[in-house]
């Protein structure tokens, strides 16, 4: 336990758990939970402590992986009860971005417990640890954010986008757009295309100066630019490496597509400008915008860097390099515009950040604050339209052709250039009132999203039904017994709440509630054909019950065979006819939250 005031750790205690409270060399775990605090001064002291969060889940994970059975990665944020995205503002905001890690270890470490949570602040101390040690023990994967605010327990969802109405002024001739990132890339084609279609201004935001090509180069093209470099150094009498070679082509290459960016903008008729600044660096970029601060009307955010690797294999700077375009980036544009004259802002988040992706927790983080930043200015700033476009794989861009083919056999589908950009373009013109927008596919890039039940068996204490007023009154010679609804209530919420159907339900012994019956079940769970089997034992490992959950509603209904009629009817009679409230309370203990939004 890392972070917090102590009392989730003292709960902890009290629960049975041996607690280090500082980071610490074992040899076994179960969980590693990490509290981020509530505030940070600046957006570099924020990405720090998502750079910390993940070096310390890079160094534990091998460590709960090798515990076998449930072991969990936890972190709890404390910003609004919504992951950041209703009421938290600035540096503040970025804190919630750690769903982005939580997210792509619960694809590289599928068999870890992984979750993201954010707890209102106005819910005390003690009500925090209470809600915190239930979410340890949901054996749910599928749900690794999880948010708790107003006695709600939430998550968040994506839901089928129409063509909204328009909720903002479209862009313009007369508008001039500052563009991070547009030199090149997918960036550079929605910028020219913007201006195309509107006419408008363009400021392209680059780090890397744009000196003239030096003659010799002239006329080569790019596949032959390495052999005249190695021959340009050589007939200098210089015997270059191919490093050097490389870094030398890269600049070349990289000079020659900002001047066809900026050709292509122009042959539009529009006006396009290259300053030069480090996109992290506030002062670089004041001075930069400063000779346009009065005309710039909007603001693209397309920068960004990659260093993919897994979680535990992250380099300790690689987190840091690729939080800085994105979320420095975005508070240093911002800081050197007149915000009153500010009227479209578009940030070029990813598909990554909202699901998760192999080898980019870094990556993950930066995207899901962009998204944070996002929704925060669209709340504070009524007269500027923002909107985070969280993009899918491009058939282009940073996808290589080797990443493109690699999508290909995993079945991703790749969003054609064309099509990316009129998206983008339609936006532009026509801004909607949503502020995150998935284009592509809601699915995760690289792996599947985990599913089902946590790995391992799951236990459920009795205890909490012992004195429910709807299991006593539900006995059988004065003994309360628990309703078979009640089993089969847990094992739905255990193994798969959103099953369709049950079959092959088996019950071997009940159980008798208080001291002459079990203290607590064991919930097991193996794949079975359509779904998932259940066995609910007790502590001297006795089957009890089982059940086959299905994914899906069998096809027809099973025909009956002439039952003969109850002779126990008149007794039935005091059973609900409705959803009963038995089954209710049964699933709640076992984990589930009957106020929780269905995930």
């Amino acid at each position: 336990m890392l972070g917090g005031d102590g009392t989730i750790a003292r709960q902890l205690r009290d629960s049975g758990w041996h607690v280090h409270t500082e980071p610490a060399d074992v040899d076994q775990l179960r969980l590693v939970l990490v509290e981020l605090p509530a505030m940070a001064a600046d957006p570099q002291e924020a990405t720090g402590v998502l750079a910390d969060t993940l070096a310390l889940a890079g160094r534990y994970q091998p460590v709960l992986e090798r515990a076998g059975g449930r072991a969990a990665f936890v972190t709890l944020t404390r910003l609004d009860g919504a992951f950041g995205l209703e009421d938290a503002d600035g540096p503040a905001a970025v804190l919630g971005a750690v769903t982005g890690l939580v997210k792509t270890l619960a694809i590289e470490a599928p068999e870890l417990f992984c979750r993201a949570l954010d707890i209102a602040p106005d819910i005390t101390a003690d009500d925090c640890a209470e809600l915190v040690l239930a979410e340890l023990a949901d054996p749910r994967r599928d749900l690794p954010q999880v948010a708790h605010r107003d006695g709600r327990r939430r998550t968040l969802t994506s839901t089928p986008l129409a063509a909204p109405p328009a909720a903002g002024s479209a862009v313009g001739p007369d508008d001039l757009m500052v563009v991070t990132g547009g030199g090149r890339g997918i960036t550079a084609h929605c910028a020219t295309a913007l201006a195309e279609r509107t006419g408008c201004g363009l400021i392209l935001l680059g780090r890397s100066p744009l000196p003239d090509e030096p003659d010799w180069a002239h006329g080569i093209p790019d596949d032959r630019l390495r052999a005249a470099i190695v021959a340009q150094r050589r007939a200098a009498g210089q015997q270059p490496t191919p490093r050097e070679v490389e870094a030398e082509f890269r600049g070349l290459a990289a000079a020659r597509e900002v001047r066809a960016t900026l050709a292509a903008i122009r042959a539009t008729g529009a006006a396009a400008e290259y300053a030069v600044a480090d996109v992290a660096d506030t002062e670089s970029v004041r001075a930069a915008l400063a000779p346009h601060r009065d005309r710039i009307t909007g603001f693209v955010h397309g920068a960004g860097v990659l260093a993919d690797q897994r979680i535990a294999d992250k380099a300790p700077d690689d987190a840091a390099r690729v939080l800085a375009p994105k979320v420095h980036g975005w508070f240093a544009v911002l800081a050197a515009l007149d915000l009153d004259r500010l009227r479209h802002v578009a940030a070029f988040s990813s598909i990554a950040g909202w699901r998760g992706n192999a080898g980019q927790a870094d990556y993950a983080m930066a995207n899901e604050a962009l998204n944070r930043l996002a929704a925060a200015l669209h709340r504070t700033r009524d007269g500027i339209h923002t909107v985070a476009l969280n993009w899918g794989a491009w058939a282009g861009g940073m996808v290589t052709p080797e990443l493109a083919r690699l999508f290909t056999e995993r079945g991703v589908p790749l969003i054609p250039v064309d099509e990316g950009v009129r998206v983008f373009t339609d936006r532009m013109i026509a801004p909607a009132a949503d502020q995150l927008v998935i284009v592509g596919p809601d699915a995760p890039l690289t792996g599947p999203a985990p599913a089902g039940p946590t790995g391992g068996p799951v236990d459920r204490s009795l205890a909490p039904l012992s004195a429910d007023p709807a299991v006593l009154a539900h006995a059988i010679d004065g003994k309360p017994v628990l309703p078979m609804t009640g089993a089969l209530g847990a094992m739905l919420n255990v193994a798969d709440p959103t099953a369709r159907a049950a079959r092959q339900i088996v019950v071997y012994r009940g159980v008798v509630l208080g001291e002459s019956g079990p203290a607590e079940l064991r919930f097991e769970t193996t794949a079975a054909d359509g779904g998932t089997q259940v066995t609910v034992r007790d502590e001297s490992g006795r089957p009890r019950y089982r059940a086959e959950l299905l994914t899906a509603p069998p096809e027809a209904a099973p025909a009956r065979h002439g039952l003969p009629r109850s002779t126990a009817a008149k007794r039935s009679t005091s059973t609900p006819t409705g959803p009963c409230s038995t089954a209710r309370r049964c699933r709640a203990s076992a984990g589930c939250s009957p106020t929780a939004t269905p995930a």
